[in-house]
C-alpha cells in the first residue's frame, strides 16, 4: 500500500466534502510536501486517463468528482431518478439552499419536524456537504450544498436560485386566508 493509494483512498471516502492536506497529512504520517506531490500525480494520472474522474483542489481542500464532461449525465440521472429525493428531502434540501450554511435544528425549526435522515440522506446523495461547525454547545455542523446540487439543478452558482417571496407577504396572505374563512 503505497502513500499514493492511501492518500486516493482517503480523497475518494471522503466524498463530496472533500479531505484537507492537514488531515491527509495526519491519517497517514507523511510530510506536507509529500502529500501535495502525491496529489499532483494522481490528478496528472486522472487527467491522462480515459476516467470519469478527476482530482479537484480548491485551496486547502481535495476532493474527487466527475468530470465536467459528464455533467449532462449526472443531471440526467438526478432527472429521470423519481426516487431518487423524497418530499421530505426536497424541503430539507430547499431550506440548506436557501439559508447556507445552517444547522440541523434551524432546518428542524423551519420544518417543524426533525431531519436528521434527510440531512444524511441527501449528504449520501452528495447534494449537501458539512461545511464546518458553530461554537454552540455541541458544535453542531453547518450545511451547505454541493457543486452537485448546482449541476443536478442547472444553476452555474447559488445566486442563480429562484428569489423566495418576502416573509412578510408569506405571513400577510396567510393571515388574509384565515380571515377569509
Amino acid at each position: 500500500m503505497t502513500l499514493r493509494n492511501k492518500i486516493e483512498a482517503l480523497i475518494y471516502i471522503s466524498g463530496d466534502q472533500g479531505i484537507t492536506i492537514k488531515k491527509l497529512k495526519e491519517l497517514t504520517n507523511a510530510s506536507s510536501a509529500a502529500i501535495r506531490e502525491n496529489i499532483v500525480n494522481l490528478t496528472l494520472n486522472y487527467e491522462k486517463s480515459d476516467s470519469a474522474l478527476c482530482i479537484s483542489q480548491n485551496g486547502d481542500i481535495v476532493q474527487m468528482m466527475a468530470k465536467t464532461e459528464f455533467d449532462t449525465l449526472i443531471q440526467k440521472y438526478t432527472k429521470s431518478n423519481d426516487s431518487l429525493l423524497t418530499q421530505s428531502a426536497l424541503e430539507t434540501l430547499t431550506i440548506v439552499a436557501y439559508k447556507q450554511p445552517v444547522t440541523r435544528i434551524e432546518v428542524d425549526e423551519v420544518r417543524g419536524i426533525n431531519s436528521s435522515v434527510s440531512l444524511r440522506n441527501l449528504l449520501n446523495f452528495g447534494l449537501i456537504k458539512i461545511k464546518g461547525k458553530t461554537d454552540d454547545p455541541g458544535n453542531p455542523s453547518l450545511y451547505a450544498t454541493t457543486d452537485l446540487f448546482l449541476k443536478a439543478f442547472g444553476l452555474k452558482n447559488i445566486s442563480e436560485l429562484p428569489i423566495l417571496p418576502e416573509d412578510d407577504e408569506i405571513v400577510s396572505e396567510n393571515n388574509n386566508e384565515m380571515f377569509d374563512k
